[in-house]
């Protein structure tokens, strides 16, 4: 499949009015693809989805055929003004909705539809997004509605599955009142979901405990002398007389609570939070970790049969300890309780599964850290666009992986999200292409070039700051001017829209906080909080109370959850 450019579409006729017929799903699904359809084409043109049994300018005629391939789609045109979306099955038949809104064209007085025609398939079986659903960010806060919508906006760019996480860092114990909303908000999501047709999965550090801890049952903290692996959290030593049990106790009650939802995968966590150091432990990643791991995978197992599961190697051999040597060997030795292993790092991918055997042989999967890396608070100053690095990143991997579960904290790293999830469907994607597609759907075909040239500036300062160089101010400064031309441009729709907004006052604080370092206080530290340098700044200090109010962090701040000002601009 290629990504077509916009500019295929101009010299095309607008319409104003749409039929849209659906056959072969069931009609609660066909009902949420003509409401997701409908939406998106309202919200940004002049054109309307008719009622049923109406004639329009344009007819777009959805249904289901097998012979694409799985989860494929493919476009064609139809007799006079018609164009069929034709999918494999439910996921297949979104993903083809979600190519032709892409690829279309929207104006105030019509729609201009998409030129695209062809099939397409994705290469990547597992198109993931892990919503780390905690510390109180937009993911554990938001309401109901508007997840709804972003979760609905993820699988129109080809997601597949959406990871969360029992958030147990953040909950004093059972009886705690947080503790039932968390399980609420999770219901949400997935019910959600599994509405549109995707698989759901929950990530879990098995030696995790609550905020109040059994102190008998405390891990030795893990070595950490590169300050990669960290030791988030309370962290318990499985090795300890009666602790295993006490973790199944928690890890049954959590699977109990979420029986209803049908957990299509696991997925396991070895570093920062979870870990032990001690001898009956160590090397964690080949002993401990796997011991606990798999009485945790059958406890899962007897309340979801089908469940899959997914072993995360995070930080293995930071620094070495032989742990990638040690789980190849568990699983040479009795495999068949992992069905996947995922991998990544904090920079560059980790060499031992691209230059040996996967461990067991297993599927490869990564998971792109897209909100943590070189900024903190992490989204504090809005938007996080980073496709060049990302892109180099996935190079490094396309060969090697069946996909990936980015790691997501909000949604102020959508374009990463994008880009990356569009990467899984076809690894020969450039970053620019996609880019090129998201900004004229979500903002207007008329400002492709300027907004790809702010992301530019963002990214390149960004970058160059987090590897200890001085920013380039007078770049800052250009990219707020292209923001204020930009914002001159869109439509209103656009121009107040969370994403444009995310990346406007990124630009604006930029501008602000790189002028704002001190003479001679260059190289900014990386982890270093830049909120002082804004304090008093009227103009930064309510773009980031904006911020705020699109985030839904907590108003007042006073420190009773640290994790919070971790996610939440500083102000």
């Amino acid at each position: 499949m290629e990504l077509n450019s916009s500019s295929a579409n101009r010299s095309q006729q607008g319409v104003g009015t749409i039929k849209m017929t659906i056959e072969g799903t069931s009609a609660g699904f066909a009902e949420r693809l003509r409401a997701i359809v409908k939406r998106r084409i309202e919200e940004r043109s002049g054109a309307r989805l008719l009622d049923r049994g109406q004639e329009g300018e344009l007819t777009i005629a959805c249904s289901i055929q097998t012979g694409v391939g799985s989860e494929g789609f493919r476009i064609d045109g139809g007799p006079g003004n018609e164009i069929r979306i034709i999918g494999n099955d439910i996921r297949g038949l979104l993903y083809g909705a979600g190519k032709f809104l892409h690829s279309s064209l929207y104006t105030q007085d019509g729609l201009v539809p998409s030129t695209w025609r062809g099939s397409s398939q994705p290469r990547g079986s597992v198109r993931g997004m892990y919503l780390a659903s905690h510390f109180f960010n937009w993911y554990q806060v938001a309401p109901e509605a508007e997840i709804r919508e972003y979760l609905e906006d993820l699988a129109l760019w080809g997601v597949n599955t959406i990871a969360l996480v029992f958030p147990i860092v953040n909950l004093y114990g059972w009886e705690d009142a947080e503790t039932d909303n968390v399980f609420v908000q999770l219901h949400k999501a997935y019910r959600t979901a599994k509405e549109l047709g995707l698989d759901i999965g929950l990530t879990v550090a098995p030696n995790q405990d609550f905020k109040l801890p059994r102190a008998a049952f405390a891990a030795l903290p893990n070595p950490d002398p590169l300050g990669r692996r960290g030791n988030h959290g309370n962290n318990i030593c499985p090795s300890i007389p009666g602790a295993q049990e006490y973790i199944l106790e928690n890890m049954r009650e959590a699977f109990h609570r979420l029986k209803e939802v049908e957990l299509d995968y696991l997925c396991v966590w070895p570093y920062d939070e979870g870990g032990c150091a001690c001898q009956a432990c160590s090397p964690w990643g080949a002993n401990g970790y796997v011991r606990i791991s798999r009485a945790v995978i059958e406890t899962a197992g007897s309340v979801f049969p089908k469940l899959k599961v997914i072993l995360s190697t995070w930080m293995f051999d930071t620094p070495y300890e032989g742990e990638w040597e040690g789980l190849a060997e568990v699983l040479r030795e009795q495999n068949g309780w992992a069905d996947y292993i995922l991998a990544d790092a904090h920079e560059d991918f980790p060499a031992y599964p691209l230059e040996q055997e996967v461990p067991g042989g297993l599927p490869l999967l990564n998971f792109p850290e897209i909100s943590m890396w070189g900024l903190f608070p992490w989204g504090g100053y809005g938007a996080t666009p980073l496709p060049k690095r990302f892109e180099a990143l996935w190079n490094q991997v396309k060969h090697k992986v069946t996909g990936g579960i980015p790691y997501s904290e909000g949604i102020y790293e959508d374009i990463n999200k994008v880009v990356i999830s569009m990467f899984y469907w076809d690894a020969d994607y450039t970053a620019e292409e996609i880019l090129e597609q998201y900004i004229a759907y979500e903002f207007s075909h008329e400002v492709v070039s300027d907004v790809m040239k702010l992301i530019r500036f963002i990214e390149n300062n960004q970058v160059t700051v987090a590897y200890g160089g001085w920013a380039a101010v007078e770049d800052a400064e250009e990219a707020y001017r292209l923001a204020n031309r930009v914002d001159a441009l869109l439509p209103q729709r656009a121009k107040s829209s969370w994403r444009w907004r995310i990346l406007y006052i990124r630009a604006l604080l930029d501008k602000i906080r790189y002028a704002a370092v001190p003479e001679g206080k260059w190289p900014w530290p990386q982890q270093q909080n830049w909120g002082p340098l804004l304090k008093g700044n009227l103009q930064a200090e309510e773009a980031m109370k904006e911020l705020i109010q699109i985030y839904h962090c907590m108003i007042e701040d006073d420190g009773t959850y640290v994790q919070h000002s971790w996610v939440r601009p500083p102000v």
